[in-house]
């Protein structure tokens, strides 16, 4: 019992040792953005497709290492023509993996190539709306990005206080047992709570008055909040489906990239779509 103890304490420091060195280099590279921000968000996305391609297993083969090419040339691309150039990757991506598929039947199969498509969009497409949000004019980007964090782990932790002091009802117990209907709902109100407060605080001289924009940036936080539990859910589903406990142990107490950002993957394209509404 003592030992078991010992272990869980030292479980919990060592998340909370490497949470704390996580955002400290979240704030930094977000604040810095430009290029810093871009060859970490290829480093991060590159990792998240090895760890994805482990599970579903074609990592190590000629398949992957295009997958880990076209994450490339994607990056170049949004690098040079932005949200743009996302059309024009896709059509090269879908033609260079079908090529690869033709050129190298029957020893890989459609459901091979699928799985390599799933993952540089599931991956690497998703996770670089973090970089195309910070990237917006001015300091509009710089105000913005933090909205995807304060959606997705405000979610998170508002979902597991709440779920555990007042959880009674599973919300998908095949996937996930510990998660409730109540912990979902309250992560839902703790994010627009969380994004009308973020309003408040950075946008007293937006184009629209303080009470809109506290309103519309909590609506948009608790859209995306929304969104960011189908993430962390699907993340979920695919390890049950695999049989993995988690993706990688890059992240000591987390697991892997895609253990910590599966709801931020998630919550990052759909707030994007969200804020340009706004202007």
């Amino acid at each position: 019992m003592e030992e078991n103890k010992t272990l869980k304490k030292n479980s919990f420091v060592t998340r909370l040792i490497s949470g704390i060195i996580l955002i400290i280099l979240l704030l930094f590279v977000l604040i810095q953005g430009g290029d810093v921000l871009f060859v970490t968000s290829l480093l991060l996305s590159i990792a998240g497709l090895i760890e994805i391609n482990r599970v579903l297993k074609i990592n190590e083969t000629k398949l992957s290492y295009l997958c880990y090419a076209l994450t490339i040339i994607y990056y170049i691309t949004i690098y040079n023509y932005k949200v743009d150039g996302i059309l024009l990757f896709l059509i090269v991506m879908l033609l260079s993996i079908l090529s690869f598929y033709v050129f190298s039947h029957p020893k890989y199969t459609i459901k091979d190539v699928s799985v390599a498509i799933f993952s540089i969009l599931y991956v690497a497409v998703m996770f670089s709306f973090v970089y195309l949000i910070r990237e917006q004019r001015g300091e509009l980007g710089l105000r913005m990005v933090w909205l995807i964090f304060i959606s997705s782990w405000g979610c998170d932790t508002f979902a597991y206080v709440f779920g555990k002091l007042f959880g009674k009802h599973k919300l998908v117990p095949v996937l996930s047992p510990k998660k409730t209907i109540e912990g979902a709902v309250a992560g839902i109100l703790g994010s627009f709570i969380l994004g009308a407060i973020y309003a408040f605080l950075v946008f007293k001289k937006w184009r629209t008055p303080i009470e809109v924009s506290m309103i519309r940036f909590g609506i948009a936080c608790a859209i995306a909040a929304v969104i960011s539990q189908i993430g962390d859910l699907t993340a979920s589903a695919i390890k049950r489906e695999y049989g993995v406990k988690d993706y990688g142990d890059l992240i000591p107490g987390h697991g892997g990239i895609l253990d910590r950002f599966d709801s931020v993957i998630f919550a990052a394209p759909a707030l994007y779509f969200i804020l340009s509404v706004y202007g």
